[in-house]
């Protein structure tokens, strides 16, 4: 693989295709869809009562991220620069669900 075609194959990561991409797949609906937060209030409601706490983080961690994405996406998230208010949405709640992860992941060990 030459530089040319790394920097082809580095095109498809700009943020404008991935946001096309993602509003392709209805992500902005994930927060909404009442049969994936019930699938992950299960997972997360059978992992911590089976004592995978670790497992019931990565879970509670995931599921964050993928709320705050979808809720940026539904919002509206601009690609030309930081003028909408999904991008602050994005950022602060997938840093909450990072700083979330990490306290029960690390920190509340029991």
């Amino acid at each position: 693989m030459n530089w040319q075609e790394f920097l082809d194959l580095m095109t498809n990561f700009r943020t404008d295709r991935i946001m096309q991409q993602l509003a392709a797949w209805n992500i902005g609906d994930l927060g909404q869809n009442q049969y994936v937060l019930a699938g992950f209030a299960l997972a997360i409601a059978i992992t911590y009562f089976l004592g995978w706490k670790a497992i019931s983080g990565l879970i509670i961690g995931i599921g964050g991220f993928i709320y705050a994405l979808s809720y940026a996406v539904a919002q509206g998230t601009g690609t030309a620069g930081l003028s909408g208010d999904g991008v602050w949405v994005l950022v602060g709640g997938g840093g909450a669900s990072v700083v979330l992860f990490i306290y029960l992941l690390f920190i509340r060990s029991e």
